[in-house]
């Protein structure tokens, strides 16, 4: 798949690069990205002024805030195939988010899921 990537720290390292399809671990979803929008923190680290990669790696995917359509889901979950979701992506943190394990379905069509990074690359 095609991703926005950055050396975090590098100012101006942002471009698409090949990165391997993610594989969906049982609890989590696996998304195809239809939309990204880019927010100030996304300017940060494009500019070098923050950001870190994941332990494995020495590149950031951008675009945490996005759109997708639902390629996969737990089968004891209640999203289908086909459903739009929206991401809203937490890698661990020391001071928990509230929010992020719990998935909420806002209609028929319409989600806000919480997953890893790597499932959003566009």
């Amino acid at each position: 798949m095609h991703a926005l990537t950055v050396e975090p720290g590098s100012a101006d390292s942002l471009r698409l690069d090949d990165v391997s399809d993610p594989q969906r671990l049982r609890a989590e979803l696996l998304v195809a990205g239809l939309a990204v929008g880019v927010c100030g923190t996304n300017k940060e680290i494009v500019r070098g002024d923050y950001g870190w990669p994941p332990p494995d790696r020495s590149r950031l995917i951008n675009g945490h805030e996005s759109l997708g359509r639902m390629l996969e889901a737990p089968s004891d979950s209640d999203f289908t195939a086909s459903d739009l979701v929206v991401a809203v992506v937490r890698r661990p943190n020391p001071v928990p988010w509230q929010a992020a394990p719990h998935v909420e379905v806002l209609g028929p069509a319409q989600a806000v899921a919480t997953v890893h990074d790597t499932h959003f690359g566009m």
